[in-house]
C-alpha cells in the first residue's frame, strides 16, 4: 500500500546519515563568546572588579555545572537562582582573576565539547555510553591552552578554588609542575605571594634558594622586598650550613658565590634604591658568606654606602663599625683588581675616620669622614682607566716609531 521499501532508500543513504550526524554535532558544540540569542544561553555571570566596573558573560548551565570540570560554585548558584527565578550571578575578583576569568571559561567549554564530540563518535560506532569514564579521565587530562602562562596559571589556581573547579586545579597544577623551572620560578614566587598560596610559595622558593647561582639576576632583583630578602637570607643561611658541612669545597666555589650575591645585591639596591637601609644592606652583606666582593659591585655598593640615611648611623654604633668593615672590604676589592698593592687600605681608613676629624664632636662630621674615606673607590677606578688610556698611547708610540725605524732601514 505504500509502496517497496526500496522508495526509501535515497532518504537512508549512507551520505544522508553522515550529514545528519554532522549537523547535529554542530549543534552540540557550545560557546560563551557567541551572541547570547544565537548561543541559546540560559545564565549570565556578572564579573565585578569594582562597583563601577563589570562584565557580562553568558554561559549555559549546563555546561559550567556537569562533567570532570564543572564548578560546583556555580552549580550551587545555579539552584539557588532557578528557586528564586533569577537568572545571573554577580561575583567579585581582583583585576588580575578578572583578566583570567575568561581562560576558566574556555577550559570548562573545551572539556564539554571535547565530551560532545566523543559522544558523537561513539553513537556512531554503535558504543553507546560504554566509554563516559574513559572521556571522563580523557577530559580531566586534555593539555591546558596555550595562553596559560607563569604569569596568570596561579590566578587560574586560585579560581579554581574559589569557584571549586577540581578539574582546573588538576589541569593547572600539573601545568605549573611543568613550567616550574629556572626562567619561571621567581614569577611563580611573586605570584604565590601575591595570592598566599603557601604550597606554591614554598616549591617556588625551594627552587630559587637551591637553583640561586643559575638564576637570572633581574628575575631575582624584581622580587617584593619580603621575597628578596627572604630568599638571600635563606641563600646565605644554606651556604654557611654547606661550607660548615664540607670542609673540602673548593675556594673557587666559594667565591664565585660570593661574587654573584654581591652583584645581586648591588643591583637590587640600585634597581630600588627607596628600599635601601642600613639593616638591610648590612644583613645581606654578611661577611661570613660575602667574604669576596666583586669589583664592580664593591665600587657600587660604596656609592651605595654614601646614600645611606645618615640618622640611621650613629659614631662607635655596630651599624657604623659594620659599615666601617663593608666599605674597607669594598676597598680592599677595589685595590685587589687595579693592581695597587702597596696601597693600605686600612691606614687609609684609620686616617679618616679616626683622625682628627673623627674627634670632632659632630656626628654628622664623623659620617662625612667616612663616605669620603669610602669615595676613594670611584677614584681608583677613573685613575685605572686613564692609566689604561695612557697605557695605550704609550703602545701607539712605540709602535710608530717601530715602523719608522723600518722604514728607514728598508731605504738604507
Amino acid at each position: 500500500m505504500f509502496g517497496s521499501c526500496g522508495a526509501l532508500e535515497p532518504f537512508l543513504s549512507v551520505d544522508g546519515v553522515e550529514e545528519i550526524f554532522k549537523v547535529e554535532k554542530k549543534k552540540r558544540v557550545f560557546s560563551w563568546r557567541e551572541d547570547p540569542l544565537q548561543s541559546s544561553s540560559d545564565w549570565a555571570i556578572v564579573v565585578a572588579t569594582s562597583e563601577f566596573d563589570s562584565k557580562t558573560y553568558y554561559v549555559h548551565k549546563r555546561i559550567l555545572s556537569v562533567g570532570p570540570r564543572k564548578s560546583k560554585f556555580f552549580s550551587k548558584r545555579f539552584r539557588e537562582g532557578s528557586k528564586r527565578d533569577n537568572k545571573s550571578t554577580k561575583i567579585q575578583l581582583d583585576e588580575q582573576d578578572a583578566e583570567s576569568f575568561p581562560l576558566f571559561l574556555d577550559f570548562v567549554y573545551a572539556g564539554a565539547n571535547s565530551d560532545a564530540r566523543a559522544d558523537d563518535a561513539n553513537n556512531c560506532n554503535g558504543n553507546g555510553n560504554d566509554n563516559d569514564n574513559d572521556n571522563d579521565n580523557e577530559s580531566l587530562t586534555l593539555a591546558v591552552k596555550e595562553d596559560f602562562t607563569a604569569s596568570n596559571a596561579v590566578s587560574l589556581r586560585h579560581l579554581a578554588k574559589v569557584l571549586d573547579c577540581e578539574g582546573l586545579m588538576l589541569a593547572v597544577n600539573k601545568f605549573i609542575q611543568k613550567d616550574l623551572s629556572l626562567r619561571t620560578g621567581p614569577v611563580y614566587l611573586a605570584e604565590a605571594h601575591f595570592y598566599d598560596d603557601d604550597r606554591l610559595m614554598e616549591s617556588a622558593k625551594r627552587l630559587c634558594i637551591e637553583k640561586f647561582s643559575r638564576l637570572d639576576t633581574s628575575s631575582i632583583v624584581g622580587l617584593p622586598q619580603e621575597l628578596f630578602r627572604s630568599v638571600m637570607t635563606a641563600v646565605i643561611k644554606r651556604s654557611k650550613s654547606e661550607h660548615e658541612r664540607e670542609h673540602e669545597s673548593s675556594l673557587e666555589d666559594k667565591n664565585a658565590l660570593s661574587y654573584h650575591l654581591s652583584e645581586v645585591i648591588c643591583q637590587y639596591f640600585e634597581k630600588h634604591p627607596d628600599r635601601l637601609s642600613v639593616q638591610l644592606l648590612l644583613e645581606l652583606t654578611d661577611e661570613d658568606v660575602l667574604s669576596k666582593i666583586a669589583p664592580e659591585p664593591a665600587i657600587g655598593i660604596t656609592a651605595l654606602v654614601r646614600d645611606l640615611n645618615p640618622k640611621e648611623i650613629k659614631p662607635d654604633s655596630e651599624e657604623w663599625r659594620g659599615v666601617v668593615a663593608l666599605s674597607q672590604r669594598c676597598a680592599r676589592a677595589i685595590v685587589a683588581e687595579y693592581g695597587w698593592k702597596d696601597f693600605n687600605v686600612k691606614s687609609a681608613f684609620e686616617e679618616y675616620i679616626y683622625g682628627h676629624c673623627a674627634a670632632s664632636s659632630e656626628p654628622s662630621t664623623k659620617l662625612d669622614s667616612l663616605l669620603f674615606a669610602t669615595s676613594f673607590a670611584a677614584t681608583l677606578e677613573s685613575a685605572q682607566n686613564d692609566s689604561r688610556a695612557s697605557s695605550k698611547k704609550q703602545v701607539g708610540k712605540l709602535q710608530q716609531q717601530t715602523d719608522d725605524l723600518r722604514r728607514q732601514k728598508k731605504k738604507l
